[in-house]
């Protein structure tokens, strides 16, 4: 009987302990899933902050609308927004 009991109880502690390994894996996804996120969304924001730069300084040297857009991969509406900021 006490077999019995110690078996029992071994396989309840074993599904206990898969239980929390498989709870631990999905945090440890998720984490993961929003720190690649974050890291994604920051380096997006940088990126868009370098071509704005680059865009004021092809601005403020003469060059064109087309040319700054084709140059800074912002879109035309963004480059005259800068222009029209530039020469106010």
């Amino acid at each position: 009987m006490t077999d019995v009991i110690e078996e029992y109880a071994a396989r309840k502690a074993e599904a206990a302990a898969k239980a929390v390994e498989a709870k631990m894996t999905d945090v440890i996804e998720e984490y993961a899933a929003k720190k690649a996120e974050a890291v994604a969304k920051e380096a997006t924001e940088k990126a868009q902050a370098r071509n704005i730069e680059l865009a004021k300084e092809l601005l403020s040297e003469g060059e064109s609308i087309e040319r700054t857009v084709r140059l800074s991969k912002l879109s035309e509406a963004e480059v005259r927004e800068l222009a029209s900021k530039l020469s106010a």
